[in-house]
């Protein structure tokens, strides 16, 4: 009669260990990436991406041309800039960061081509956006659908890649372009550039 008892208790101790043991280990975890980002080893406003280091993706996109909206006939993509360095820059004129980081994408405009991804967008409430805020743009692909952000790993706007004359993209950022990001990240990365 007492197989019954110790095998019940076991249970328990059971039921109340595996949890335990669980968050433990998710503990360690949290405690080792609170740790990275205090030591400054971690930059939490950055996400990975697996695009880095890859060739940029050559999806076709509906062309934008101002002060018009879309030519029916033309599109545009990444490869229309091969054999030069460019920046990519996803956007939406219904992201408020992509209003702030404006006056840095104009600056970044006089030293290097912009190829603009307008993210679920409207044509037309693109048009407004750029008259509002101005167009660093060298060429305008429309992505209404978002596949074209997809192919270019964005996890949302505004996000930006520098991608070298080879058709490489060699780094991502996410979120707008600030005075920081662009003294510290954009600029030295541009500068390297053979």
């Amino acid at each position: 009669m007492t197989k019954p008892a110790a095998s019940s208790t076991k249970r328990s101790r059971l039921s109340f260990i595996i949890p335990l043991a669980g968050f433990l280990v998710l503990a360690g975890f949290a405690t080792m990436a609170l740790l990275a980002t205090l030591r400054g080893d971690r930059d939490v406003s950055q996400l990975p991406s697996a695009m880095v280091g890859k060739p940029a993706p050559s999806i076709m996109l509906p062309a934008i041309m101002l002060p018009g909206l879309i030519d029916k006939g033309r599109r545009v993509s990444a490869s229309d800039f091969a054999g030069r360095a460019f920046l990519v820059n996803v956007f939406a004129s219904w992201c408020a960061p992509c209003r702030a980081e404006a006056p840095a994408l104009a600056l970044l405009s006089e030293d290097i081509p912009i190829f603009g991804i307008a993210y679920k967008d409207r044509p037309e409430d693109t048009r407004d956006f750029l008259t509002d805020y101005g167009n660093p743009f060298a060429a305008i692909g429309l992505d209404r659908d978002g596949n074209g952000g997809m192919k270019w790993g964005v996890y949302g706007v505004p996000e930006t890649f520098l991608v070298d004359a080879d058709g490489t993209i060699l780094l991502r950022h996410a979120g707008p372009i600030d005075r920081r990001v662009l003294d510290e990240v954009l600029l030295p990365a541009i500068g390297r550039l053979p």
